[in-house]
């Protein structure tokens, strides 16, 4: 057209003499190699269009705001272009709509793969309602030939989509830097996570934690004491060879070091973040990754994401080593700290992480199938055999596991936890018994889910377990061996053993004190549970100070929002309500649940217990209304979560009946309670010889809903029972002298005078059993918080 010849720099010079307005589109500029400026003719009459990935590129804006950046269509945009692409006759219904949105979400809201996706449902290829399996068998069908030239037809249209992606990619491969060679690693291993929210500080916790874990474990003689080693001279050949074997085997045991290069630390090669942040500030210029300032975090495009994991040329194989390289970094970056309490950082790190695990479990699950599809079982030899006992999976990763439960810990989601706990317990007591830190750390963090569980008795063999192995190996005054007893102390109460319970907390704490200090995390939360057991005893002043030093603790210690310091919190709010001081209960409360809120979800077990709490506290304050709706509001999450026999649904469910019987609904409130006390529902926490104090609690409160409705002969029934529970709680009983005890006998004597006609006078008509003065003075407050 311009007489030219055909090269950048005769076509610049054309376009520079030009006397009338032009374009030029400079498209995907997205190499950071190639200096783009090159490009752009002199003069003043032209326009340049650069399309780019690169952000760097930015800074050759000069009109108006310089630069538009696209993130993706909205919903109904992307699925408008989707039903038109389709030839799908409009008005569409919201089935339609809604099919349409789940398919553009999927493909991450990419015009172009909309566009094809369009056009294979108006090709007949599939439906809107079954397109994603469609997709899904494509994506097979892709892996199968193992080679882009080899499609044709309907497929040539998937694969052109990722053509973009495919080129930048080979070209990553071809430039044979330490810089691409890193971007190509961290990209495969980056399929396996999450494709939303890589955070930096995951990927560099996983390169700094190894050595981390090590130095802890030096700093807090976490290995038996030498008198116990110099023990083995005594044990039998037998013994000392199976020792020696394990011990040999145990180095081979620890996390997999398949880890991209530029995340690996050791003495050859220490871990460098420069050369990290450059690898992923290439990825970005490359446009393989977009990068998200205000959460320092990588992402994604979901179909890239989905191409570079599943590319025709990547076998198998290879498919395994990366997806576990993806492990490998999720183990490593969370921080594990005997036996259960972590710092803030890592707290937070693990709630991060739990996406990128839940996707790199389901990744291992695909990823086994396909390997083992035609696997033979190998045959163990009798050594083998003799050695180690075959009870579980060889496919077992017993760090990754016992770290990943970790992280369902935390988010609640106890049952899973408990799935990958229970085979790492077995195998470590089989291969390592009960007597090593391995097995003991294990073996704790089973029981704490346990106890979340509302399993406190399975909770407390293990725990008592625990402890005996600690005194054995460490000594009753180590560290270990007293957090242990502190833990053990702290599901005592929750068995009803109160005495026991008090003396476990306070010999942790005196050990403690003079082992780790006042101030240690560890210290504090022992206090915080002796706490705990002041406010059994209704001894609510002493709970309120004890409360009080562990939460100003925690906050210098752990920080203000860290879950341990929360629940301090909420405990400290409670022995105000106690001791009637509602407004102040009430905001410490709320600061629970926002904090809470935004840690851990709205709908997290912790959340909605924090939401009871503010529930009761609007109750004393007689705000029924707004405690009705709270229960209510959080019921229906919690027993979908926990389950309808869990301890802390039954607590809500009494509490809600004392909101009822505040509001004279009597029948609604009996109809709660008669349901709550059955015995069954607190097998799991109730000891045989004796009553567990949640189901004493909510028999008290039917005792006086069945007085409030002149049913006497019936409260007289639950009396009797509440006085042999009394006296029987926990195989100790709370004794004569305890201020619940001697508040049930006068109540008796009140139901039996007015059996007798002489004293149903005595029950003022005003008796509210939930003001605040009668719930702070006893006949109402709860025995458990």
């Amino acid at each position: 057209m311009g007489g030219a010849e055909p090269n950048e720099n005769a076509a610049k010079n054309w376009l520079s003499g030009l006397q009338l307005p032009w374009l030029l589109l400079i498209d995907n500029a997205d190499d950071p190699d190639i200096d783009i400026t090159r490009y752009f003719p002199g003069g003043e009459r032209g326009v340049i269009l650069i399309t780019t990935r690169n952000p760097s590129n930015k800074v050759h804006g000069t009109v108006g705001s310089r630069f538009y950046h696209f993130e993706k269509l909205e919903t109904d945009e992307a699925s408008d272009l989707l039903l038109k692409a389709a030839d799908l006759p409009s008005p569409w219904g919201l089935q339609t709509r809604t099919s349409a949105a789940r398919i553009a979400e999927a493909l991450g809201f990419l015009p172009l793969a909309l566009i094809h996706a369009g056009k294979a449902i108006m090709d007949g290829l599939c439906s809107l309602g079954n397109y994603l399996d469609f997709y899904g068998r494509t994506w097979k069908r892709i892996r199968r030939s193992r080679s882009i030239s080899g499609y044709r037809g309907d497929k040539d249209a998937n694969m052109s989509v990722y053509s973009t992606w495919e080129i930048v990619y080979l070209g990553l491969e071809a430039k044979k830097t330490e810089t691409s060679e890193d971007g190509v690693e961290l990209l495969k291993m980056f399929s396996f996570f999450y494709w939303e929210n890589i955070g930096v500080d995951i990927l560099i916790a996983a390169a700094k934690n190894p050595r981390r874990e090590q130095e802890y474990a030096k700093e807090n003689g976490d290995s038996p004491n030498t008198a116990i080693a110099l023990e083995s001279n005594d044990k039998s050949w037998i013994q000392s060879v199976r020792e020696l074997v394990i011990g040999y085997i145990e180095q081979f045991q620890e996390v997999s070091t398949i880890l991209p290069a530029v995340l690996r630390d050791d003495d050859r090669t220490p871990f460098d973040e420069d050369r990290l942040r450059i690898t992923l500030t290439f990825l970005v210029q490359m446009g393989m990754l977009s990068y998200h300032t205000e959460s320092d975090s990588y992402w994604m495009h979901p179909l890239v994401h989905t191409w570079v994991r599943e590319r025709p040329q990547t076998s198998t194989a290879e498919q395994a080593i990366w997806c576990q390289a993806a492990a490998t970094t999720l183990t490593l970056c969370i921080f594990f700290k005997p036996p259960t309490e972590y710092a803030s950082s890592d707290e937070r790190l693990r709630s991060e992480v739990l996406p990128h695990v839940e996707n790199v479990r389901k990744a291992q699950k695909i990823i086994r199938e396909r390997i083992t599809e035609n696997q033979e079982k190998r045959k163990r030899s009798w050594l083998l055999s003799w050695l180690f006992p075959p009870v579980i999976s060889s496919e077992i990763q017993p760090i990754e596991w016992a770290k990943f439960s970790l992280v369902y810990l935390q988010a609640g989601n106890w049952d899973e936890a408990e799935k990958l706990q229970l085979p790492v317990k077995e195998l470590a007591c089989q291969r390592l018994g009960m007597e090593h830190p391995r097995t003991i750390d294990i073996t704790q963090l089973l029981s704490v889910t346990h106890g979340h569980q509302a399993r406190n008795n399975k909770a407390s063999d293990l725990q008592r377990q625990v402890l005996e192995a600690c005194t054995k190996i460490y000594g009753p005054n180590h560290p270990r061996t007293l957090k242990a007893t502190d833990i053990l102390g702290a599901t005592c109460l929750l068995q009803s053993r109160f005495s026991e319970s008090r003396r476990l907390h306070e010999q942790a704490i005196k050990g403690m004190t003079e082992v780790l200090g006042a101030k240690h995390e560890d210290t504090l939360i022992a206090v915080d549970n002796l706490g705990q057991v002041m406010s059994r005893y209704f001894f609510y002043d002493k709970a309120k100070d004890l409360h009080l030093r562990a939460v100003n603790g925690m906050k210098k210690t752990l920080g203000p929002t860290h879950l341990r310091t929360l629940q301090a919190m909420e405990h400290l709010a409670l022995s105000y309500m106690y001791l009637e001081n509602l407004e102040l209960a009430h905001e410490i409360a709320e600061e629970v649940v926002k904090a809470r809120e935004k840690k851990v979800g709205r709908e997290h077990p912790y959340t909605l217990m924090a939401k009871l709490t503010i529930a009761r506290i609007k109750n004393a304050q007689n705000k029924t209304d707004e405690a009705e709706t709270i229960i209510r509001t959080g019921l229906p999450a919690a027993e979908m979560n926990l389950g309808h026999d869990h301890l802390g649904v039954l607590l809500a469910r009494t509490w809600l009946s004392q909101v009822l019987v505040r509001q004279k609904r009597y029948g609604e409130a009996e109809e709660i309670l008669t349901s709550a006390i059955q015995r069954h529902r607190y097998k799991g926490s109730q000891r045989e010889d004796g009553e567990h104090t949640d189901r004493i609690q909510a028999l008290w409160f039917l005792l006086k809903c069945y007085q409030l409705q002149g049913k006497i002969e019936e409260a007289i029934i639950i009396s009797d029972e509440l006085w042999e529970a009394v006296h029987s709680i926990g195989g100790e009983g709370l004794g004569p002298q305890h201020i619940f005890a001697k508040l049930l006998a006068e109540k008796r004597e009140e139901l039996l005078a007015a059996r007798r006609g002489s004293g149903a006078e005595s029950i003022p008509p005003s008796y509210d059993p939930v003001s605040p003065g009668n719930e702070s003075s006893g006949p109402n407050c709860p025995i458990p918080n």
